[in-house]
């Protein structure tokens, strides 16, 4: 009423300052009532919409189904190091999606082919000799019209070519990493048991462990980085790895409580998501184990298949080594990966407690045991514990049965590759089909 009357009003008023005319009063009052019923249904309309909600989260649909593209994808080029205008390196997206060092490539050291590279315009990154692995290698940068395996195979020798390969990237083996609080702690400690309580060393080619780390107070580890010009380490991956070996809490009982690790870091922060480690690195990583005397050597990582990987990592087991490594977080139709792809490699799939097999570990012939490797209860950041899932938690697990039974044979007989591995054998616990399948390989081995 108010509105008409002013409305009403307003209309009059203005009747009275324009030129002399008859106001019809009745045509008046019809279009102030229309006006009226117009704003009392906007007015309605808008009270509508402030006290309803704008809408419900629960209609949307899932964030994994708004997701194209993994968070951990990476891309085409990315620069590391702390200056992006001069970095490190420039890690690559090159054939099948893997990764490698820009135009950067490894392959056995002749003379000859040296000086070939040379004139055709490559840099020569380095020649060295390997004293552990008892190899020498040619690590080179080629301008862009040689970065091919077919351009290069037009300059060098058949035999050249048969060694030469890229310095490729290899990645972490954790599927994902969930804090637990300390009510949750009980249902993911494995067991309160050792592997053994043996002094021994084992070593681990990774990335850096968080020594301040409450796991690892009085803990045994002998750490060296073969990141290039001083390049940071992130601590995630390796303080994870490390505490299932060696980590000491009130929750976290370690497999290995006598062990000094030796840890090489090999791996650099790409994102937030994932971290990788050249093959160059790993390369030097290797042959420092060798030379202090490391046997087992455990290798949470993965990736492509490589010419110079497969020689190097022959070289460490003609040596004596044994190798273990994560077989891979890709699923089950996912293509071999490596090194665990590699004959005489031992190759570690993943199971939950029930021993069900991990929904994301690799599968094929090339699996040789299995482990718990979820919801594994590990170091992670800021002094707190964790549950890690992957592939990368089940190595270990192998790691440390082996190097126990390598210490107990070798405290009564003779180094005997062969028996170490047939004890190994014997203390696995055959899961799922009967016999060796692709999924737990030979069975599983459990920390008891």
């Amino acid at each position: 009423m108010i509105l008409r009357t002013v409305t009403l009003a307003s209309m009059l008023a203005f009747s009275q300052i324009t030129s002399a005319q008859i106001v019809n009063t009745n045509t008046l009052v019809k279009q102030v009532d229309q006006l009226q019923r117009t704003a009392q249904q906007m007015e309605n309309r808008l009270s509508q919409s402030i006290n309803a909600r704008p809408f419900s989260l629960s209609t949307l649909p899932p964030i994994a189904g708004l997701v194209t593209e993994s968070l951990a994808k990476l891309p085409k080029v990315l620069s590391i190091g702390p200056d992006l205008l001069n970095p490190i390196l420039l890690d690559v997206e090159v054939e099948n999606a893997f990764r490698a060092v820009k135009n950067q490539w490894i392959v056995l050291a002749d003379p000859h082919s040296e000086q070939i590279l040379i004139g055709l315009g490559a840099s020569i990154e380095s020649s060295r000799s390997y004293a552990g692995l008892g190899l020498t290698l040619l690590r080179f940068t080629v301008p862009d019209l040689l970065n091919t395996q077919q351009a290069l195979a037009k300059h060098l020798s058949t035999n050249t070519m048969a060694t030469l390969d890229r310095n490729h990237i290899y990645q972490v083996q954790n599927r994902q990493s969930l804090s637990v609080d300390s009510d949750s702690l009980a249902d993911t400690v494995p067991s309160n048991r050792y592997m053994c309580d043996t002094v021994l060393r084992i070593g681990m080619i990774d990335s850096a462990i968080d020594k301040m780390h409450r796991a690892f107070t009085g803990a045994n580890i002998n750490a060296k980085s073969f990141l290039a010009n001083n390049l940071s380490s992130p601590f995630l991956h390796g303080s994870a790895v490390a505490s299932v070996l060696i980590g000491n809490t009130a929750a976290l009982t370690p497999l290995l409580p006598r062990a000094e690790l030796y840890s090489a870091e090999v791996f650099y922060r790409q994102s937030d998501f994932s971290q990788g480690a050249t093959l160059s690195a790993m390369i030097e990583a290797l042959n420092w184990m060798l030379e202090q005397e490391v046997e087992v050597i455990n290798m949470s990582l993965a990736g492509p298949d490589n010419r110079i990987l497969e020689r190097v990592i022959s070289a460490a087991i003609s040596k004596g080594a044994f190798i273990v490594a994560a077989a891979g977080n890709e699923g089950p139709a996912a293509a071999t990966v490596y090194p665990a792809g590699y004959e005489n490699v031992i190759a570690v799939s993943a199971f939950d407690k029930q021993h069900q097999a991990y929904r994301w570990s690799n599968r094929g012939d090339y699996i040789d045991y299995s482990a718990l490797g979820v919801n594994v209860l590990s170091a992670q950041p800021q002094q707190s514990l964790g549950k890690e899932s992957g592939t990368s938690m089940a190595a270990p697990v192998v790691s440390a049965a082996l190097v126990c039974l390598l210490a107990e044979h070798l405290r009564y007989n003779k180094f005997n590759r062969a028996t170490v591995l047939s004890n190994l054998l014997e203390q696995a616990v055959d899961l799922g089909p009967k016999g060796t399948d692709p999924i737990f390989g030979k069975g599983g081995i459990e920390r008891n």
